[in-house]
């Protein structure tokens, strides 16, 4: 069974998920900016319209390197309980109870703290801001 939190709970892990969260976008668009270099050097010919032949065996091993650490990063998030939803946007939840049935606490990166909850079919377009009192 998941971990619930409650809503103080997950606020006050905000402050570490949130570093880890930015790390991790950073590293997420770091590999996409080598993704699409990677993609534009293939598409690159030569005057004589033949392919040119490129080394990108250093770009690569970053990349390899990159999606390691990005894996790395959402295993210690998913091991306290957050579940990763977007990497890119830095959108994660935690699970919580609401009347008795399971929800999320939902937070993006660059949003001051945990203020929206959606059901857990529902999604981030069903994102609701949080009533402090409704979660007392």
């Amino acid at each position: 069974m998941p971990r619930l939190f409650t809503l103080s709970q997950a606020r006050r892990s905000l402050p570490e998920i949130a570093a880890v969260v930015t790390v991790m976008r950073k590293r997420a668009l770091r590999l996409d900016e080598l993704n699409a270099l990677a993609s534009s050097m293939r598409r690159t010919t030569g005057a004589d319209g033949d392919p040119v032949i490129t080394d990108d065996s250093a770009m690569r091993a970053e990349m390899n390197k990159l999606e390691s650490q990005i894996a790395e990063l959402i295993e210690h998030l998913q091991r306290q309980g957050v579940e990763v939803k977007d990497i890119r946007r830095g959108l994660v939840d935690w699970r919580a109870e609401r009347d008795g049935r399971e929800v999320y606490l939902c937070w993006q990166y660059g949003e001051h703290t945990v203020s929206w909850w959606h059901e857990l079919a529902d999604g981030f377009a069903g994102r609701q801001p949080i009533v402090v009192s409704e979660w007392a």
